[in-house]
């Protein structure tokens, strides 16, 4: 069912904090299409109408990802190396929940602060506010040829239905995005084995939506992967 009164609200997560390892660097600031992967996968989210988008990076990266100037787009940093995709998804969560999101002037992602300030700075400000969000979006930041309009398939089911946790699909695989309901925060907050448990736990909210879309089970996680882009 849909919420009463008012559109339905859906933020995407995008996690973009990963080292790079088995690419011997950081993926997400690889060459796209005259931008980045992870731009790429930013303007699909954004080119699908969501209501905004979270970016999740590190420190170091901001800069080097080239995301596009737009209000609805804010950045929170995740500078440990030792975490995981799902540690990231929890930054986004937080800034959305615990700081909510205000629109502000852009300030200089080379602007320095501190360590609470930092976590979400530029290129737009975040600052406490109430903020009605439904559903949160998440695709990783390693999908840059995923379309806009496997994203509305998605998104479309989820406003039908905001209890649901919807998971795109490809032939049967399932993939990304992945949408669920904010009220399920603090689920999300106690998983321990990333953000695939969340369905497990609760398979009769899940529903497949097939996008007749490649990319939506396909990541870039090696140089073989990058090459076939």
């Amino acid at each position: 069912m849909t919420p009463s009164g008012g559109q339905v609200q859906i933020w995407g997560i995008v996690p973009a904090a990963g080292m790079g390892r088995r690419m011997g660097g950081p993926k997400q600031s690889l060459p796209y299409r005259n931008s980045t992967i992870a731009a790429a996968v930013v303007r699909a989210l954004l080119n699908a109408d969501v209501t905004g988008v979270v970016v999740v990076t590190r420190t170091d990266l901001v800069d080097t990802l080239d995301l596009p100037k737009d209000v609805r787009l804010c950045v929170a940093i995740n500078d440990d190396p030792h975490s995981e995709m799902i540690d990231s998804i929890r930054i986004g969560l937080a800034t959305l929940i615990g700081e909510g999101i205000k629109r502000t002037e852009p300030t200089s992602p080379s602007a320095q602060g501190d360590p609470v300030a930092l976590r979400t700075r530029s290129p737009f400000a975040i600052r406490h506010s109430s903020f009605h969000i439904d559903g949160v979006l998440v695709v990783p930041a390693d999908m840059p040829s995923l379309s806009a309009d496997a994203c509305r398939k998605c998104i479309a089911a989820f406003v039908a239905d905001t209890g649901r946790i919807v998971i795109a699909t490809h032939l049967g695989k399932r993939g990304h995005p992945m949408i669920f309901p904010l009220s399920m925060w603090a689920t999300v907050e106690g998983l321990h084995g990333g953000l695939r448990e969340l369905p497990r736990n609760y398979p009769d909210r899940v529903q497949l939506i097939e996008t007749g879309d490649p990319a939506v089970v396909h990541d870039v996680d090696t140089l073989e992967d990058y090459d076939r882009l």
